[in-house]
């Protein structure tokens, strides 16, 4: 197995090492069946979830298509590192069968037995601990789904009818067109104060801490909609989206379904790659789309999807230039940068455990995922956007052990013992600039449906516009597909090609 460039490990006998082992990493870095001189039918800038499903899609039915990415691995914003046989989710991590685009992807390529539950009872330490400010309370995980459940419902409750009614169809967009523009106003700090005097400082604590958790920067510039967008797609109850999204995870790793598709599209013999290749210009003239990397190499298509990450779109000189909707849309970026982290205490004790708090040390959440191949407690920890007040820096280990530590039981956190922390610093990621999408108030009314628009023969698919999960694994599989189709629809390309299934097992 070979390592990938990204993320970084901490044991207290090896200190901080960079890199972590990946079947995601692809070597060699590059090949292609066809000359490099060839004009191909398109070119798919990024090997995340979206750039990877419509590659495919398109490959595989009959059209020569290079994918190009700037890092050394697959999956984008989604990637496991594999240590000692355990799996750590770097990015993306929940699935289930609620998100209806990822399972098809699961169920065909014969990951559907591979399910795990995150949440496992059982262990020594089978509660949740509560931290308001200096105060802490422990409690059942039935009253933490109580508590927790209540708060976030009276926070999404706008309407005085849970959504029900106002937005059935979470994938549709043009539903209740009135109150959505409403509620995108608000941050979730103006909807707070809304409710403020209706919490108590516990419950206010833990409602922050779920918010926070949710957008990954400070709460004046998380836009309200996109909450109410996640509580519709956890079926307008109190705890459905916890039950969704924070479930069920792969056994084998993000990384085995990537290799899937990936080998998938590189059976058709119509896929061509480059890995460790930035891209910086897309020209489209003359109906022809020329692609020009950072380090001068040129190719061309007749059409280009762009799976480039909201935040890092800025960094690509478009000719001719996106339209001004489009380039404010851009500029405004996702507010998203949350730390995600992986730790890892000696002893199986905490594998039941789950806290929630505020303000916090640098983390608000932290909760136990199964145990490592050595039977210690593996905790997956989150936290707000390291410039603001409440986050940390990753490159502070002290600061990262002392904030999983005051989450911890008061009574415990001298004797609990860190084996390891694993991570991956999405936002010092230049390929990145952040983690999943989500949008301040306003931006999703105002530019949604501009990031989602093509410029000329240039497509865009990603997560952080998708429809539905938008910034989940299912959004971006669900733009992947959609943009793919698009291109073979308006290019109006044969449809005798013959589709090449390959080996998907």
């Amino acid at each position: 197995m070979a390592n990938s460039a990204g993320g970084f490990t901490w044991t207290p006998s090896a200190g901080r090492r960079k890199g972590l082992p990946t079947i995601g990493a692809v070597q060699p870095p590059s090949y292609s069946p066809q000359p490099s001189s060839k004009v191909h039918d398109v070119i798919v800038i990024g090997a995340g979830y979206a750039g990877l499903i419509a590659a495919r899609d398109l490959a595989t039915q009959g059209k020569t298509t290079l994918l190009l990415e700037a890092r050394d691995r697959l999956g984008g914003r989604t990637w496991n590192a594999t240590i000692n046989g355990f799996n750590y989710e770097m990015g993306g991590t929940w699935v289930h069968w609620h998100m209806p685009h990822i399972y098809r992807e699961i169920s065909y390529y014969g990951l559907h037995n591979d399910f795990i539950v995150t949440q496992n009872p059982g262990s020594k330490e089978d509660y949740f601990t509560a931290t308001t400010g200096s105060k802490q309370r422990n409690m059942s995980h039935e009253e933490e789904a109580t508590i927790a459940g209540r708060v976030l419902r009276k926070f999404c409750n706008v309407d005085g009818e849970d959504l029900r009614h106002s937005w059935k169809y979470p994938f549709a967009t043009d539903q209740s067109q009135k109150l959505m523009a409403q509620c995108d106003k608000l941050s979730c700090k103006d909807r707070l104060e809304e409710i403020r005097d209706q919490l108590s400082p516990e419950e206010l604590s833990i409602l922050e801490s779920q918010l926070l958790q949710m957008g990954g920067s400070s709460l004046e510039k998380i836009g309200l909609l996109g909450v109410l967008l996640w509580w519709s797609l956890g079926s307008h109850t109190p705890t459905g989206l916890n039950d969704i999204a924070l479930h069920t995870r792969l056994r084998s790793g993000q990384s085995e379904l990537h290799r899937r598709i990936f080998e998938h599209a590189k059976s058709s013999g119509n896929l061509s790659y480059s890995f460790q290749t930035p891209v910086h210009r897309l020209e489209d003239a003359d109906d022809i789309v020329t692609v020009t990397s950072r380090d001068g190499q040129v190719w061309k298509a007749k059409s280009v999807i762009c799976t480039i990450p909201l935040n890092v779109l800025p960094s690509i000189d478009f000719g001719p230039p996106l339209p001004a909707d489009k380039l404010e849309a851009i500029q405004h970026k996702s507010v998203n940068r949350c730390n995600k982290v992986h730790v890892d205490l000696n002893g199986p004790d905490y594998l039941s455990w789950t806290s929630l708090g505020t303000p916090g040390k640098g983390l608000v959440s932290a909760f136990g995922d199964h145990l490592t191949n050595a039977s210690n407690s593996h905790l997956v920890c989150f936290g707000p956007d390291p410039d603001t007040p409440l986050g940390i820096s990753l490159d502070d280990t002290e600061s990262i052990k002392s904030a999983v530590t005051h989450l911890l039981p008061k009574d415990k956190q001298e004797e609990v013992i860190i084996n390891r922390i694993v991570s991956h610093d999405w936002n010092d990621d230049e390929f990145a600039n952040g983690t999943w999408c989500f949008m301040e108030p306003e931006a999703t009314t105002k530019y949604l449906l501009a990031l989602q628009r093509p410029h000329g023969n240039i497509l865009f698919a990603s997560a952080d516009w998708s429809d539905g999960w938008r910034g989940w694994i299912d959004g971006a599989v669900q733009s992947g597909t959609t943009v793919a189709k698009t291109v073979i629809l308006q290019k109006g390309y044969p449809t005798h090609a013959a589709s090449v299934e390959g080996k998907v097992g």
